[in-house]
């Protein structure tokens, strides 16, 4: 059984509290050596859910996890 590399969680989030949510729910699990690809139309929060990944766009809720460590805190 593969370990996880990257976990993330319920990723939601939403620009101002009255929209509609941008990212809703997102979970993603990849293992060592995989590789994740998001694919989808122009505007589905592929980029947002990249940048919530990173570090760079605070989750409304949810948590991401790189390599055993959340990042999310």
């Amino acid at each position: 059984m593969q370990e996880s590399l990257l976990v993330a969680r319920g990723l939601t989030k939403r620009f101002a509290a009255d929209q509609e949510a941008v990212v809703d729910g997102v979970d993603v699990e990849v293992k060592v050596g995989e590789i994740l690809v998001l694919l989808g139309p122009s505007g589905c929060g592929k980029t947002t859910t990249l940048r919530m990944i990173a570090g760079l766009t605070e989750p409304e809720i949810g948590e991401v996890w790189l390599a055993g460590k959340e990042l999310t805190v």
